[in-house]
């Protein structure tokens, strides 16, 4: 099925993504050129510790699922190397990463899986457990994390927010919703019946505000989340297109990523293909890159998003 890229994240000068359950390589980690697109290495398994007495039965469960859901990754300001990943189906834990170098090649060990517990009303819309983790941004408050809840029952996603402190010694995390209104948001005039829903996020401080970029996979938009004001106060509408300029039937856009020194933002996208429908707009079934689910790396000007820093409207 490909790589099935899920998560993004930018490590200068190179690019993370996460092979989600349908990947060929679920459980992996992937590095790549945002130069070229192109794997700078094999895919990086993400390998937990041997088996142990009194060892946290999370990594029993884990070892249980071949396909763990990674959906978001984070790094952490305050330790190199170590990462924060979170899973969406079956078990939602956030997990702590670290990458190890040793004769040229790189480790991905998990270090530690602790269970995300959701406010008690807050379940996923249509019942699927499919609709809940997918994106994890660090660098406001520090020690807290946010969490991208991709769509709730009521057809509306959530930002969550958990403690890090003393992570990897609890069994569980309790998240709290921080009520951030979406209620502004309306609908793509081209994308009339595509619901709302996030799939990653980033942190960014900017104009002296704090910022969540979020990206809605199915609208094909990114939102600019106020966390001082907690709600989205304007929305960018994408065009994404396959390399040769054509329209692409289901872009699937699933992880994001900044570049903040640099001024560039990048989006790779999930080829998910179910249904058939990673294909060129306009075309009966995949062929080529798509029927290889291959998937896309996008680039564009952070600047863009900011109407203030190009005297243009979004």
């Amino acid at each position: 099925r490909g790589l099935q890229t899920s998560a993004l994240l930018w490590r200068n000068p190179a690019l993370l993504s996460a092979g989600d359950q349908r990947s060929q390589y679920p459980g992996h980690l992937f590095l790549i050129d945002p130069a070229n697109g192109l794997l700078l290495a094999p895919p990086m398994k993400i390998t937990p510790p041997g088996e142990k007495p009194g060892e946290s039965r999370h990594f029993k469960a884990y070892r249980s699922i071949p396909n763990s859901d990674f959906e978001g990754l984070a790094a952490d300001p305050t330790a190199e190397n170590r990462l924060y990943a979170i899973t969406e189906d079956k078990v939602p834990w956030i997990s702590v990463l670290r990458l190890e170098k040793s004769g040229g090649k790189t480790t991905v060990n998990l270090e530690s899986l602790t269970q995300v517990r959701f406010p008690e009303n807050l379940q996923p819309w249509d019942g699927n457990k499919n609709f809940r983790l997918e994106g994890i941004a660090l660098g406001g408050e520090p020690g807290k994390a946010y969490l991208a809840y991709e769509r709730a029952v009521d057809d509306m996603p959530r930002i969550l927010e958990i403690s890090l402190a003393g992570l990897g010694e609890k069994d569980t995390v309790s998240a709290r919703d921080l009520e951030i209104s979406f209620d502004t948001v309306t609908r793509r005039p081209d994308k009339k019946r595509s619901l709302l829903n996030i799939n990653d996020i980033q942190f960014l401080r900017r104009d002296n505000r704090s910022w969540l970029i979020a990206l809605a996979r199915d609208q094909e938009r990114i939102l600019l989340i106020d966390l001082e004001k907690a709600r989205v106060v304007r929305w960018v509408d994408l065009d994404l297109r396959e390399p040769g300029g054509g329209k692409i039937y289901w872009v699937s856009p699933e992880g994001i990523a900044i570049d903040r020194e640099g001024g560039r933002l990048w989006i790779i996208n999930d080829p998910d293909s179910v249904s058939g429908n990673y294909r060129r707009r306009g075309a009966k079934k995949a062929d080529g890159m798509y029927a290889l689910y291959a998937p896309l790396l996008f680039e564009m000007k952070l600047a863009l998003l900011f109407p203030s820093a190009t005297g243009r409207k979004p």
